[in-house]
């Protein structure tokens, strides 16, 4: 006898969705994974670009943060400083601050011109251990002076007066022993020699730095770091976002066709995907979660390319900027978004495929046929008022005086982006009409673009887009270097 059971009926929570949920998910993700391992050289030039970028925006941003001077040059650890000249009450006026602020370190500098030139050098007194200060000095051999009769050099100083270890050093009648090489960590042209504190008999300039305690308030020639720094809003890390971010919309451009490319050669297997109960979902997920696997295999490159020129250069850069530049001193506030938007780029290059692939046929991808091409009317109404939006905001911009009109430039180069990616289709349009009595062979490609204008219009933007970001360099290059004796 038989006995008829009657099927497990599932619960809510235990039903899958109808896109499959977390194991379908996983599986679409994996399958990307296999579809970038087989197809990678047909994403190369895709591949080559981030990496490129990801690696210029690492040594870019480091090399355009570390080259202005430290923000505490001058101050040590400090948060103020005062400074004060020669005269015959300077002893009561350190004492002074001193009273009002609590612990202070002094530095006592006496300006001395090397014999035989115009160059100038500082002799120096300062405690190497002291308070403040620590940052402004380190040694590079031997040891710091600890007696009166002896003395460290900087290598310039030593250089100047040919000097070595043990040799002597002669000022002002006074011989000392030299015992160390030392620098500025903050200023590598700072050319001093280094004494014991209260050495210098004759100082042209006191330095005092101290923390202010709240409340306490001094005179009009103490100086914070923010009082002396540039606070410029453009700083360094926004023009190199700026530059990165632009840098990744063009990627995008071309990724768009890549990844159009891709998907076609892969029809049928989207096809087999789709007849085996894949969703358009699903579908779209494959597409773009291979463009995030470029995105992400990119970017780890390019990051590890980016750190490992960048400790090549970094000597060339503290030789230019005249001041030690740690090794790991690399600005991730602008190389991690830089990042993400790279790995953005390629999820958004991919979204467009993705879209136009989960609406073939399940019978028209299987038989590996790509389909026709739609015309897309699409409205030149907004292409246009970016452009004449961009004009203005640019003409604004260029009107503005005494520094000004930076906002209504970056808006302005921001608007004409949008209206080049906009207005792009239509000139493919505009091209393949007027191209009546071209040659054949011309009046045929042109023919071929205008069809598939969607495809072939990303990459005139991108052109355009390349050409753009060329044409403002090479313009503001020759603006600022345009002065031969600048």
């Amino acid at each position: 006898m038989t006995v008829m059971t009657r099927p497990r009926e599932f619960s809510a929570a235990e039903r899958l969705p109808d896109n499959g949920g977390r194991p379908g998910r996983r599986a679409m993700t994996r399958w990307a994974w296999r579809l970038f391992r087989r197809e990678w050289r047909q994403q190369l030039l895709v591949l080559a670009l981030i990496v490129v970028a990801v690696a210029a925006t690492v040594i870019g941003a480091a090399a355009a943060t570390n080259s202005p001077p430290p923000k505490n040059a001058g101050f040590g650890t400090a948060q103020d400083l005062v400074t004060l000249g020669p005269s015959p009450a300077l002893a009561h006026q350190i004492a002074a601050v001193e009273h009002r602020v609590g612990r202070v370190d002094v530095i006592e500098n006496q300006s001395l011109i090397i014999p035989g030139t115009i160059e100038a050098y500082d002799l120096r007194s300062q405690n190497p251990h002291g308070a403040f200060g620590q940052p402004m000095l380190a040694l590079v051999s031997g040891r710091y002076p600890t007696t009166t009769s002896q003395v460290a050099v900087t290598a310039g100083v030593a250089a100047a007066f040919r000097l070595h270890f043990g040799g002597t050093f002669s000022e002002g009648g006074t011989s000392r022993r030299v015992v160390g090489i030392v620098e500025n960590p903050q200023s590598l042209l700072d050319a001093f020699a280094l004494v014991i504190p209260g050495q210098v008999h004759a100082p042209t300039q006191v330095t005092v730095l101290f923390d202010k305690p709240p409340g306490v308030r001094l005179g009009p020639n103490v100086v914070t770091p923010s009082s002396v720094s540039n606070n410029n809003p453009l700083n360094p890390e926004t023009i190199v976002m700026a530059l990165a971010t632009l840098g990744m919309l063009l990627i995008a451009l071309v990724a768009v066709g890549g990844f159009t490319v891709l998907a076609q050669r892969r029809l049928r297997s989207i096809g087999m995907l789709g007849s085996l109960g894949a969703t358009d979902r699903n579908i779209r997920l494959v597409v773009r979660m291979n463009g995030v696997v470029v995105g992400v295999v990119g970017t780890l490159l390019g990051a590890v390319l980016g750190v490992l020129a960048w400790l090549a250069y970094r000597p060339h850069v503290e030789a230019s900027s005249h001041h030690l530049i740690g090794l790991w001193a690399l600005p991730w506030a602008v190389i991690g978004p830089s990042m993400g938007l790279a790995v953005l780029a390629t999820y958004f290059a991919a979204s467009r495929p993705a879209r136009a692939m989960a609406k073939v046929p399940i019978v028209t991808a299987l038989s590996g046929r790509p389909p026709s091409p739609k015309p897309a009317h699409r409205s030149i109404v907004p292409g246009v008022l970016a452009i004449v939006a961009a004009i203005l905001l640019l003409g604004v911009s260029g009107a503005s005086s005494h520094g000004g009109g930076m906002p209504e430039l970056i808006f302005g180069l921001v608007a004409l982006i949008v209206a080049v990616i906009l207005l792009a289709p239509l000139c493919v349009s505009a091209l393949a009409r007027v191209s009546s009595r071209a040659p054949i062979g011309l009046r045929l490609a042109l023919r071929d673009l205008a069809r598939y204008r969607s495809r072939s219009s990303t990459a005139l933007a991108a052109v355009a887009l390349g050409v753009l970001i060329a044409v403002i360099v090479a313009v503001a290059a020759a603006a600022r270097y345009g002065n031969v004796l600048d």
